[in-house]
């Protein structure tokens, strides 16, 4: 059996597609089964077949633990060795990380030099146990994103409405408001983003915000967006009650003087 690599990341080379090999390996291992009961028939042949056996249960171990720990260093990589901000909340997690990435990175050229799945699997010293270590390892920090990240939606409950994913990729650019703004109608029902006419270029300056259905709100005062991207979530949170308290208030005082003139134009028309 053969797999393949996708070595588009020349640093990385990548399990490819593993559906012809995990169909070919279930197929035989069911001809192993069905030659090891053939009992007497096979003594003289017997340790042929129990090498092979262990053989395939170990493949099949192997690439399923592989491609665990493929998927998860791929959702993570980019979080722990990419984002400042991760790595700046969780130097020691993100240290933990960046030591695996170099054992995962040297794995994979390793592996990537043969195409055949015994050699890969079987015939490398202890892959199966630096595999399981490392994805013990990834387990660990995944552990200490997803505390870091109940502290941020205890700390902004709104976080709670977003994916895991989106809330990242919101605090791996905190200091971006233009950015995070992106992601403001997954937190707020009635805002799909803010207007930043005021400072279109760093976004630090909201004068208004845009509804869902369009419409172009703007605020009486402007709300300015530093600091931790929860507290000025926070504070844009209570900013838009006020703001629309106020412009709900003038509305109906305007509507008020508008019935009393209307009145009072059909009062003096009938005099």
């Amino acid at each position: 059996m053969r797999t393949n690599f996708d070595c588009s990341n020349p640093d990385c080379p990548l399990l490819g597609e593993l559906g012809d090999v995990v169909e070919r390996l279930e197929t035989d291992s069911m001809d192993m089964m069905a030659m090891a009961a053939q009992g007497r028939f096979i003594e003289f042949c017997q340790d042929l077949v129990d090498e092979w056996a262990t053989k395939l249960r170990t493949i099949d171990a192997v690439l399923g633990l592989w491609q665990k720990v493929q998927l998860n260093w791929c959702r993570l990589e980019p979080i722990f060795m990419q984002s400042e901000d991760i790595r700046s909340q969780l130097p020691d997690d993100s240290k933990r990380f960046e030591n695996l990435d170099n054992g995962w990175k040297n794995l994979m050229l390793e592996a990537s030099l043969s195409s055949l799945v015994v050699d890969i699997c079987c015939d490398a010293d202890d892959r199966e146990e630096v595999l399981q270590g490392i994805c013990e390892n990834i387990e660990c920090c995944e552990r200490a994103l997803n505390e870091y990240l109940e502290q941020k939606k205890k700390a902004f409950p709104r976080f709670y409405f977003m994916a895991n994913q989106a809330l990242l990729d919101v605090l791996s650019n905190g200091n971006r408001p233009l950015k995070v703004a992106e992601y403001l109608g997954d937190v707020f029902d009635g805002v799909k983003t803010l207007d930043f006419s005021k400072d279109p270029t760093t976004g630090r300056v909201g004068c208004g915000h845009i509804a869902k259905d369009g419409e172009v709100v703007k605020w009486y005062t402007d709300i300015q967006l530093y600091g931790a991207v929860e507290s000025y979530l926070g504070n844009l949170e209570q900013h838009l009650r006020t703001q629309l308290r106020e412009i709900l208030e003038h509305a109906r005082t305007a509507a008020e003087l508008w019935e009393e003139s209307v009145f009072k134009r059909r009062k003096n028309s009938h005099l």
